[in-house]
């Protein structure tokens, strides 16, 4: 009930602003406009553009899951030809030919930058007509939220773009001069992200009014948010200690914001409650530390690609074609497999479900896949796991040939037999997209260790984000009976190697601001990644299982196995990242271009 109530004041303050975006200062269309001076006469009016602020987020262009998702070794662009070939908005990004005209990439330059254009105007404002305010802590509150909303968008723009080299806006344009500005250093503009990060890091409070009532102002701007996006800003510019260089001092400096995040000091705690991940249940659950508040609901009078819509829509995207979705981007064949094979902690009982005997007794037998798995994708062999509320996922699904698995984080499987049946259709979803939970916290923290030479501490935080979902643990058990342990012992290399290659993408697949793409390009990989990817050969068999009628089934072509000489009679190569092998170029893809339009429209861009 209290999340109903916090996304329909969230969106019914933003339909008020929506209305009051006629006005010009709110104008995408014309952004040479001051704002109108009776929105900065009191802070209430000045909430009013701050929620505005906020409502920046809803853009998808900021993001660009489904781009970084094609971009990566994560998704693979099902729906325009399938396999082996792919055709379509897809191909570009799955191949690695893409360009500085390509629409994404102007249309997120253009997206965060709007963004930021809106968090300048309510500075000024603050700064101007409302600076007597200034002690008030509500004033104070609405800087640290503005400045940390700014800083944000900057930063997915210096992560993204022209090797961090961008345009810095520091106030909003007027004269044809302050728009036609070059982009400054890579330094000059972390400086200024850090001054934002850490003006709402002093700023900001944990979280609005009391404790138990913070809920309802969940997706505000909190010190939590702060300190998790400064640990990443040092965490993202430390050189990886992957093969024994010298150590970042950077490193030092996230390990002291991740260990805040983890060591209690705030509301987070890692969720173990499987139903509570990826679903509308578990939004804003117990390890949630940012998401982007979207409504099914509310502004119906808005268009599915209108980007001020409260809805998204990437339920439509990820989920299977039978359930309203598009598949325009299906897990890639290395990740599925790692999915179905995960190892499972046989001590804990939530890895086993009860089957009746002749005899009336029940037997404990142990789930075909994983928790993190059944959380994550859904698989064609998960037959403990009911999907869109209708059955056992292979039961629910036909399983398209040579389409293994389907992406569970977008969608909205729980609570509906399909994406149609939502309230304005698949195209408007209203599941909040999660940016940044605690297990990424953990896991970058581990890296730290690693970082640092300490694989103990690396281990434990690895085995913290692993106990959670019943996973069999890491390392040696040393006389600890209660979990299973895979009782190897490993070096700094090896740990490096499963966080690289295992932990972060299985658990932080496709969510967040392009994590794994940043991971790979910080930590020197992407091209041994695509290499290690491509020679990982997989066929797909015909998957039989008893329905719920207890009638034999099949679906054809749709569960993994490493290919061998000779499968072809039977089953096409299944090979991800190839093309991306022979395309990559560190110099043209490790970072956007500066898009062809900004090139265009602003002369002095290269000076």
């Amino acid at each position: 009930m209290r999340k109903k109530l916090q996304k329909y004041c969230l969106f019914a303050l933003l339909s008020i602003v929506g209305i009051s975006c006629q006005s010009d200062y709110l104008s995408e269309n014309n952004p040479n406009a001051k704002p109108v001076e009776d929105y900065f006469t009191s802070l209430v009016e000045s909430d009013k553009v701050l929620t505005a602020s906020y409502s920046s987020l809803l853009n998808h262009f900021n993001l660009n899951i489904l781009e970084e998702a094609w971009r990566s070794d994560l998704g693979y662009p099902s729906v325009a030809a399938g396999r082996p070939r792919v055709s379509g908005q897809g191909e570009p990004w799955y191949y690695k030919t893409y360009t500085n005209s390509q629409n994404e990439i102007n249309k997120k330059w253009s997206a965060l930058y709007s963004g930021i254009f809106r968090c300048n105007q309510l500075i000024e404002g603050l700064e101007g007509p409302l600076a007597g305010e200034a002690e008030n802590p509500i004033w104070i509150s609405q800087m640290a939220q503005a400045r940390m909303l700014r800083g944000i968008f900057h930063f997915y723009l210096y992560q993204t773009y022209n090797n961090g080299r961008i345009i810095i806006r520091k106030s909003v344009p007027v004269e044809l001069e302050e728009f036609n500005i070059p982009v400054s250093s890579k330094d000059e503009v972390r400086a200024f992200i850090l001054e934002d990060f850490e003006y709402g890091y002093e700023h900001l409070p944990i979280f609005y009014g009391s404790e138990s009532e913070s809920e309802l102002s969940s997706g505000r701007m909190t010190k939590g948010i702060a300190t998790m996006f400064l640990g990443n800003l040092y965490l993202l510019e430390a050189p990886a200690n992957v093969d024994g260089d010298e150590i970042n001092p950077d490193y030092e400096k996230a390990k002291l914001y991740y260990e805040e995040l983890v060591s209690g000091a705030y509301p987070y705690v890692l969720e173990t409650d499987e139903t509570a991940m990826f679903t509308r249940k578990g939004e804003f659950n117990s390890e949630s530390i940012f998401e982007i508040i979207y409504d099914d609901n509310m502004r119906p009078e808005l268009d599915r690609w209108d980007e001020q819509s409260p809805s998204n829509r990437l339920a439509r995207y990820s989920a299977p074609g039978s359930q309203g979705g598009q598949r325009a981007f299906t897990p890639t064949a290395w990740i599925s497999y790692a999915y179905k094979t995960e190892v499972k902690d046989t001590k804990d009982p939530r890895n086993f479900y009860l089957v009746e005997q002749e005899d009336g007794s029940f037997l404990p037998v142990e789930r075909n896949v994983s928790l993190r798995a059944s959380a994550s994708v859904a698989l064609v062999n998960d037959e403990q796991t009911q999907y869109y509320r209708s059955g056992i996922t292979p039961e629910v699904i036909t399983f398209g040939k040579y389409e293994f698995s389907y992406w569970k984080k977008f969608s909205n499987h729980d609570i509906v037999t399909s994406e149609n049946n939502l309230p304005k259709g698949a195209y408007y979803s209203g599941k909040n997209v999660v940016v940044n939970r605690l297990s990424e916290a953990y896991l970058n923290l581990a890296e730290c260790y690693l970082a640092t030479g300490n694989g103990t501490k690396a281990t434990v935080l690895i085995n913290e984000v692993r106990k959670k979902w019943g996973l069999q643990l890491i390392g040696l058990s040393n006389g600890n009976s209660a979990n299973d342990y895979d009782e190897n012992v490993y070096s700094i290399e090896q740990l490096w190697n499963h966080l690289m290659f295992v932990e972060k993408p299985l658990e932080l697949g496709v969510e967040g601001h392009s994590i794994r793409w940043i991971d790979l390009r910080r930590w020197g990989k992407i091209k041994e990644n695509f290499e290690r990817v491509s020679s990982q050969i997989y066929r797909a068999e015909t998957y039989f299982f008893t329905n719920s009628e207890g009638k034999k089934q099949r679906r054809n072509k749709s569960d993994l196995f490493p290919y061998n000489n000779g499968d072809e009679t039977f089953s096409i190569p299944i090979i991800d990242c190839e093309d991306a092998v022979l395309n990559y170029n560190p110099e043209l893809h490790d970072y956007y271009p500066l898009p062809l339009e900004e090139i265009i429209s602003n002369p002095n861009l290269g000076k």
